[in-house]
């Protein structure tokens, strides 16, 4: 493991870029619908806030709308209510502009917020770069151990947790019933089943199986349980090299070139895959996707959603079950003015009282909490329809999503691309060369992975 660098926030400015985001910012836990007029009065509202004179005062970034803001707006008002020493400003960022380069701009100028949310995708940008603040002495050793270990692994530098997981969102594999019953086929368990269904559930209106074709990191996000099902990793053991060049990774770039060449594969789908409409409305009959799905299934498919069935990710011959878990995670600014009222605050709101995040991933929206508790204590949300699928078969399989530098990112994104489309290139040579580039950055890496 290469010691943290001190990486200048600059540079961070640069190569922090619009799309870096995991896919869990893609439509996972963000509201839409939303009127510009009305989440900029409410901006406006949150800002103008009134404090002591002598309060601390401390910003946090946000961009949730509807539900999600109406939570973070209530607990704010909360702590400041509780905190009179305190006063934390709320600002809602549009979006496009958190997903953009304000973030990074505000960092660079030193005017970044003292308190933020941030997906794996740009986890390791900040921590590279000293932004984030070890939060270990601020959590109670009783909710520390509350946490699922595979969530505290994608926060951690070495001993240090430099953020919060506050939810937590998983694939699988969701299918239409009477498709498959028309074909005589059952859900699929494996590699080859899942080829032969898809085959078999191809017509000329209708693809067997959908998964992301676009390139970016939520396809990335998508294929890294079918990398680890294989027992295999971007790096070896010790990250020092990638490790890439496998029999189990091989199969399964060549498998998903096959089906896109054949078109039992959705090739150009009609909308984001994080959408399950792709499924609901008769594009495809299988389709790979997260937990946040169901939500949409209950609310806008109602009279197709007995229709539904669900699966874990079909697995490799001898390989084990395996699902990625994303999620956004809550950050506090190392060089705040203010450093340990933003680190207290940033505990507060999901490591302290554990109805916080009950709130959030069993009311506000529908998601997996990082707090084994939480789970055990709302069995009757997480047994309800297809809920009880992850609960029971997919949870406790996941690994924490990767958290990668940008320029790897960008390889296996490459990688994936030329694989699944590029038919004039074999894909062994494919995943040599992206070896090869990843172990060129390596050799002058001098951050964390």
């Amino acid at each position: 493991m290469k010691k943290r660098s001190r990486l200048l926030c600059g540079a961070l400015a640069l190569t922090m870029v619009a799309g870096m985001l995991s896919g869990c910012g893609k439509g996972m836990g963000k509201e839409t619908g939303k009127e510009t007029g009305d989440t900029q009065s409410k901006t406006t509202a949150a800002a103008g806030d009134t404090k002591s004179a002598d309060a601390k005062e401390i910003t946090f970034w946000m961009f949730q709308e509807n539900a999600e803001y109406d939570f973070f707006k209530k607990y704010v008002d909360l702590y400041n209510e509780e905190n009179p020493d305190v006063h934390v400003k709320m600002e809602q960022i549009p979006w496009e502009d958190y997903n953009g380069t304000k973030m990074a701009t505000a960092f660079a100028s030193g005017t970044g917020p003292d308190v933020f949310l941030v997906a794996p995708g740009l986890f390791l940008k900040y921590a590279n770069s000293d932004i984030l603040a070890p939060l270990n002495d601020y959590i109670k050793p009783e909710v520390l151990s509350d946490f699922s270990e595979s969530s505290l692994d994608g926060v951690k530098i070495g001993e240090d947790i430099l953020a919060i997981p506050f939810e937590m969102e998983f694939l699988g594999l969701y299918y239409d019933k009477k498709a498959l019953a028309e074909v005589n086929k059952e859900a699929p368990k494996t590699w080859n089943e899942m080829y032969d269904a898809a085959k078999a559930l191809t017509t000329d209106t209708r693809s067997g199986l959908t998964f992301e074709t676009v390139k970016g990191t939520h396809q990335l996000f998508e294929w890294y349980p079918f990398l680890w099902q294989t027992d295999n990793d971007v790096f070896n053991e010790e990250k020092t090299a990638a490790k890439l060049n496998q029999p189990g990774v091989i199969e399964n770039l060549e498998l998903k070139r096959k089906m896109l060449e054949e078109g039992t594969a959705n090739l150009k789908p009609s909308r984001n895959n994080t959408e399950i409409g792709i499924l609901a409305d008769g594009e495809t009959a299988m389709q790979i996707n997260g937990s946040w799905a169901i939500t949409k299934l209950e609310q806008e498919y109602a009279d197709y959603i007995d229709n539904v069935g669900l699966v874990p990710l079909p697995i490799p011959e001898g390989g084990h079950a395996s699902t990625v878990a994303g999620g956004w995670k809550v950050c506090a600014n190392a060089n705040s003015k203010y450093p340990e009222e933003a680190a207290r605050f940033a505990t507060w709101l999901f490591a302290d009282d554990v109805s916080h995040g009950e709130e959030w991933c069993t009311e506000v929206k529908f998601a997996y909490s990082p707090r084994k508790s939480i789970v055990e204590n709302n069995s009757d949300i997480y047994q309800k329809g297809l809920r009880s699928v992850f609960t029971n078969e997919i949870f406790g399989t996941e690994k924490a999503e990767k958290r990668l530098p940008a320029e790897i990112s960008t390889i296996l994104q490459d990688l994936l691309q030329a694989a699944y489309f590029d038919t004039s290139t074999d894909i062994t040579e494919e995943v040599i060369k992206a070896e090869d580039k990843i172990n060129e950055f390596l050799a002058s890496y001098d951050g964390e992975l």
